[in-house]
């Protein structure tokens, strides 16, 4: 089964609720300034890696951005997945570039931030193909919920023209103060190691490469070392910021309507749900029955004529429904239709 829509008509925030609430397992598809997956098992979030996808793999470029990886290390584990045609997370495992708790913490920050890009952006098309097959060869090393999620990302949007307006520019130049001689502020882990990259001076690009944190987390980082008085902007050289800070708050302001819960647009939907899979299903059958009381030789010939069609239309158009998931979950799979019909039978779809 499948659904599909525009977020001008419902919001992603309201799909994922609606995903969570019912717990469905599948995979949904959103198309917005690029195209991205997102994995759902019981109603938590698990990947938004597509295998059906090589050449665009979310975590690789995760890793390359916030320099986990430099891009001579990739280049050699491209290589190898070539060869063996092993995961990404298996390789960095068994050179060990990561260990596996390591890999869980950015793991969820990849996946954070994947749903905080999505968010944000201002127009996008949805669709949501449930099912346990779409799940098959998935590899994930978390189980997030998406309550959780949302909250951080609406945190992120409302939170993000504020911290484009400190820095507004990635050219800009960034060193630190020294710590006073006196009660000295404290500093919690992020801000420890931004405050030691920023020794030697660092344009804000570079500081993103190098703290190994998503860019939300370093911007935080900043305004808060900022605040402590430990920081110093040397330059500046970004013309246009005002101009980018308001078009960057007029996209969230938008994306906060979108954010909004609407509840009653959710309990429509899972109305609409609940009477097509389990109301419509009660009701038809029953036609059936009524067909089979009225014996041969009654008279009644019209009527048993009349049921018999519309029990055999019946079976025609769940035939065709069940026939239509299929075709969708195997596209889901495969990234293709089958060639023939008896496929899905063969592969249990």
């Amino acid at each position: 089964m499948a659904f599909e829509g525009n977020v001008k008509d419902f919001g992603l925030s309201e799909i994922f609720q609606l995903i969570a609430l019912q717990k469905k397992s599948g995979m949904l598809s959103i198309s917005g300034e690029e195209n991205v997956v997102i994995f759902f098992r019981e109603g938590v979030i698990i990947s938004t890696r597509d295998r059906r996808n090589k050449t665009h793999d979310p975590l690789k470029d995760y890793l390359l951005r916030y320099g986990f990886i430099g891009r001579d290390d990739m280049n050699k584990i491209q290589q190898v997945q070539a060869e063996t045609n092993l995961d990404l997370t298996d390789i960095l495992l068994s050179e060990r570039h990561f260990s596996e708790d390591e890999l869980k913490t950015i793991f969820t920050a990849q996946i954070q931030e994947t749903l905080h890009e999505v968010l944000s952006w201002p127009q996008s098309h949805y669709k949501f193909i449930i099912g346990m097959h779409v799940l098959h060869g998935i590899i994930s090393f978390a189980s997030l919920k998406v309550e959780g999620l949302l909250m951080e990302s609406m945190r992120r949007i409302d939170e993000f023209p504020e911290l484009l307006r400190i820095f507004p520019s990635e050219d800009m130049t960034i060193r630190q103060l020294a710590m006073p001689p006196e009660n000295p502020p404290e500093l919690n882990r992020n801000e420890e190691i931004i405050y030691e990259l920023l020794e030697d001076e660092l344009s804000l690009g570079e500081l993103i490469i190098s703290a190994k944190m998503a860019r939300f987390c370093t911007y935080e980082t900043l305004k808060s070392i900022l605040e402590k008085g430990l920081l110093e902007i040397i330059k500046d050289s970004a013309p246009t910021a005002e101009e980018s800070v308001q078009e960057t708050a007029e996209k969230t302001k938008d994306s906060r309507k979108r954010l909004v819960p609407t509840f009653a647009a959710v309990c429509l939907l899972l109305a609409f749900f609940f009477i097509g899979e389990y109301i419509v299903p009660m009701v038809l059958p029953s036609g059936k029955g009524n067909a089979s009381t009225i014996r041969r030789g009654d008279s009644f010939p019209v009527l048993e004529g009349y049921f018999a069609g519309n029990m055999k239309e019946l079976k025609l158009r769940q035939l065709e429904v069940t026939i239509r998931e299929g075709l969708e979950e195997y596209f889901a799979y495969k990234g293709t239709y089958p060639f023939t019909l008896e496929i899905l039978a063969v592969r249990n779809y």
